[in-house]
């Protein structure tokens, strides 16, 4: 393609965007108009692991189609990278056609679900005016929170605010469930995202979440407004008239090996560590490489996690006692060891850290934030190597 045409379908693309946003602009709904909530199954890439959910206007009276989310960023943005981590990325109301919007999701084999909504002609033109607004360029930015501000709790606001009476939102779940609890399900086939994810998060997750929290994940929106009731002073109706499915998942996800899942991985190094450290205190030698890899990159994990507690704007990275067994510190103070002198404040960091470990894994089940389980046999590597280097600095020191 030559940058002629690039350049041309790209100026066509803007002007039909804008056609199509000055004639949607410039109507109102006819009496026969739906709303419909569109619930997506969960994709293959990291920003798509627990779905999606947007709103679908169509009105055949007045030829208009056009599906509404609240997940779009920008990734020409200035500084994006650095934005995304500090959580200070703006995301904003987009829209499309139905037809593009259901072949973006029939390419990457994700289903699509939708419920239309019982609403009245007064609502629905309530709710279709509320978009609209909400796309002005000067509205249509929100900065971004994976809990409690994301493309399902925009929507899940601005109909329950657009409605003529108060949408009462039922629980889904038998049981009281924490943030984790609703975002186990959707971690089961790629655990080293999970042990990503739950190390950057800290105690906010491990708060019971409110049947109306539930819903900051798009299946869990989905089930909500299944149960959900609209309350006014003469009547209740059911938020939800009818569902169908517009289509079926087809992608196979492909579940993590066993001997790939971080539990065996830091099981196997846990077990290469205690060989090696038993062979090398009978020969009186040291494992320099060994211990300043995982020390170096335990403690760059716990600059990580410093970084996302007090550096962001993220609402749920702090507190996160993750720090408690990934001292920052231990990038750089793992280096002393190259010293050929041993030294005793080496000695007495590793000797507090070994005690810290050691309370940790006697109240790992006590600790008020749960720490995911993958990373058990890794703090066990890191008592034994503190233990190890302990031994090794008296025994010189003596």
């Amino acid at each position: 393609m030559t940058l002629k045409t690039a350049s041309f379908r790209i100026l066509l693309i803007i002007f039909l965007l804008l056609a199509i946003g000055n004639h949607v602009s410039g109507q109102n709904l006819s009496k026969n108009a739906e709303i419909s909530l569109l619930t997506c199954s969960p994709g293959d890439e990291l920003y798509s692991q627990f779905g999606h959910s947007a709103l679908r206007i169509k009105d055949e009276e007045k030829k208009i189609d056009l599906v509404f989310g609240y997940g779009t960023f920008n990734f020409n943005t200035p500084n994006f990278y650095p934005k995304f981590a500090r959580g200070k990325l703006d995301y904003m109301l987009s829209y499309t056609t139905f037809d593009r919007f259901k072949n973006g999701y029939i390419y990457e084999k994700r289903g699509i679900v939708e419920q239309k909504l019982n609403l009245d002609s007064i609502e629905k033109h309530k709710l279709f005016t509320a978009l609209l607004k909400n796309y002005q360029p000067e509205n249509r930015y929100y900065r971004y929170d994976f809990l409690f501000d994301n493309c399902s709790t925009r929507i899940r606001d601005i109909v329950s605010e657009n409605t003529s009476g108060t949408v009462l939102f039922d629980t889904i779940s038998d049981q009281p469930k924490s943030f984790w609890n609703l975002l186990d399900p959707f971690m089961q086939k790629s655990r080293w995202i999970f042990l990503g994810i739950h190390l950057a998060l800290g105690i906010p997750c491990d708060a019971e979440a409110t049947p109306y929290q539930y819903m900051f994940l798009p299946d869990n929106m989905m089930l909500g407004f299944e149960h959900a009731k609209i309350r006014t002073d003469e009547t209740i109706k059911p938020l939800v008239k009818s569902t169908n499915v517009i289509l079926k998942p087809a992608l196979n996800f492909k579940i993590t090996n066993w001997y790939q899942r971080p539990v065996f991985i830091f099981g196997l190094l846990a077990l290469i560590g205690l060989i090696l450290g038993l062979v090398y205190l009978k020969r009186d030698k040291d494992l320099f490489i060994f211990d300043i890899f995982i020390f170096g990159v335990c403690g760059l994990l716990g600059w990580l996690i410093i970084f996302l507690w007090f550096f962001t704007d993220h609402q749920a990275t702090g507190p996160n006692w993750n720090i408690i067994w990934a001292f920052p510190l231990h990038f750089p103070m793992v280096f002393t060891l190259l010293r050929k002198k041993s030294s005793l404040p080496a000695y007495y960091y590793f000797l507090l850290h070994s005690i810290i470990l050691i309370l940790i894994l006697g109240s790992w089940a006590f600790i008020p934030q749960s720490f995911p389980n993958e990373i058990l046999p890794f703090v066990v590597l890191l008592l034994l190597r503190s233990l190890y280097i302990v031994k090794k600095i008296r025994t010189r020191l003596l």
